[in-house]
């Protein structure tokens, strides 16, 4: 995909390059600060959770169902 609109294909951006996140954009990201692929993904997640911390409000809440 994209790895971000779960069709799991991490290498193919569905024809929205300017829009979905391939692996070779985390792969350049992680080059270009000189880090791996495995700490830019994890960067990413943690700074995910700090936002949410910080900024509750741009996050809705989670159904019930997808808990």
């Amino acid at each position: 995909m994209c790895l971000n609109c779960g069709c799991m294909r991490a290498h193919d951006d569905m024809g929205k390059p300017d829009i979905n996140i391939t692996y070779e954009d985390i792969k350049r990201a992680a080059a270009g600060n000189d880090m791996t692929v495995e700490d830019t993904l994890s960067m990413i997640a943690r700074t995910g959770e700090q936002d949410r911390r910080e900024h509750p409000a741009e996050y809705p809440p989670t159904p019930a169902a997808a808990r």
